[in-house]
């Protein structure tokens, strides 16, 4: 049986270069309007090309999902196909990918697609797609490797880490009070996702090192197993090693994961932004 993963760009997955045979991976890129210029969230966009875009206008960027037609093609090719997307409460793109099952299954009623809510976005995304490789190389049938998936990802976290939250004030979500008190103060902000994948205030804290020691609290605080790291960054390589040779500390047996964002991720965390994702116990 062969195995085909599909993500939308909320992944930062770009390609993966070691699967076997039976399994492909695609990525079915969002399309970003910043400053009324257009982008396609692929391997060829320039990150900080449209950061310095996003920072240098005042009009809020947006997204546009990509169509069910574009799924429906890139669920071609397998015997079982599993779909990532981003959180239904902040896209349309888990609409399209189901949309573009129910187009698949009228012409295959037999076909496997399963389409994941990640509930999520960025490196939590990541961590299950890493999680869904395992599984199928484990020769797990298509119900099997549902059913484990699921049960992991109830388990999952993302935190994230921002020095600016222009682009949540300029998409009404954050306040514009909080968004000055950020930018002048030096604060940081640490969120969370909520179980409903919506984003949530965590903590704030001074400095970089200080709000890197606050996201580790937050790691412990939701039982981190310390077995895998996924670590997404904005521009930020070094921070993001910081932050993992922080986490080796206290959990030396860590496998990290290291990212650069999607555009997707980007105008969303922006620049020195650091996501993570995780299991707890």
């Amino acid at each position: 049986m062969t195995w085909k993963i599909v993500s939308d760009s909320g992944a930062d997955i770009q390609s993966i270069s070691d699967l076997s045979p039976t399994i492909q991976y695609e990525r079915v890129p969002l399309i970003l309007n910043i400053d009324n210029h257009i982008f396609t969230d692929d391997h060829t966009l320039k990150i900080a090309q449209i950061m310095d875009r996003m920072e240098a206008t005042k009009i809020a960027a947006t997204s546009a999902c990509p169509g069910p037609d574009a799924y429906a093609k890139a669920y071609e090719g397998a015997d079982n196909i599993l779909c990532f997307t981003l959180s239904a409460n902040i896209s349309g793109s888990y609409n399209s990918a189901v949309l573009a099952k129910e187009m698949v299954l009228e012409k295959n009623p037999h076909a496997n697609i399963y389409i994941f809510n990640t509930h999520s976005a960025g490196a939590e995304i990541d961590l299950l797609i890493y999680q869904a490789i395992d599984l199928i190389q484990q020769d797990l049938d298509f119900e099997t490797v549902i059913s484990k998936l699921e049960a992991f990802h109830r388990s999952t976290h993302t935190n994230f880490l921002l020095e600016s939250v222009d682009s949540l004030v300029k998409n009404g979500r954050i306040s514009k009070i909080i968004g000055q008190m950020i930018g002048l103060l030096g604060i940081r902000l640490i969120g969370k996702r909520s179980p409903e994948g919506t984003i949530e205030l965590a903590q704030k804290a001074k400095g970089t090192r200080r709000a890197m020691k606050a996201m580790l609290e937050e790691m412990k605080h939701n039982h981190f197993d310390g077995l895998e790291l996924v670590i997404s960054h904005v521009l930020n390589p070094d921070g993001c090693q910081d932050f993992a040779n922080l986490v080796r500390q206290h959990y030396p047996q860590v496998k990290v994961t290291t990212l650069a964002c999607s555009g997707l991720c980007s105008f969303y965390a922006q620049r020195h932004g650091l996501i993570i994702a995780y299991s707890g116990k």
